[in-house]
């Protein structure tokens, strides 16, 4: 069994807490900046940016708040995975940049990957129960 022990149960709690501090971190800047976010992401050809940058980060919300509980944890791996791929594409275009800017952005792209790679893996444990959690699921 993946979580037998009790370290094994308090380590993935602490695993889920540290992942949803992460993503409502980001998605809370994303919505009490919203003026700079939607700008930044306009410049980087988001479409709807007004409706998506908020609507993006509610989802980003939620899916951390799922997974951090347990209440439908797939749904919220999910929905942080379906944020993160495109915007890590989109907004940290790295390659296209040079000096300080591309380090930055790099930066940017590979959290954004070790992100959704921790959400990957909260989908594939998705379907047994998770210790320390609500336990609800589909």
């Amino acid at each position: 069994m993946v979580f037998s022990s009790a370290l094994g149960g308090t380590a993935f709690l602490a695993s889920r807490v540290l992942f949803a501090l992460v993503i409502g971190y980001l998605a809370l800047g994303n919505l009490l900046d919203l003026e700079s976010s939607v700008g930044y992401a306009k410049s980087k050809g988001v479409p709807l940016a007004t409706i998506s940058v908020p609507l993006g980060s509610f989802g980003l919300i939620a899916g951390a708040l799922a997974i951090l509980t347990g209440i439908f944890p797939a749904v919220g791996a999910l929905a942080v995975i379906a944020f993160l791929v495109p915007i890590t594409v989109i907004m940290h275009d790295f390659w296209t940049m040079e000096g300080q800017d591309r380090q930055n952005e790099q930066i940017h792209f590979l959290k954004n990957i070790g992100l959704i790679g921790s959400a990957l893996v909260f989908l594939a444990l998705s379907p047994i129960a998770w210790p320390l959690a609500v336990g609800v699921g589909l």
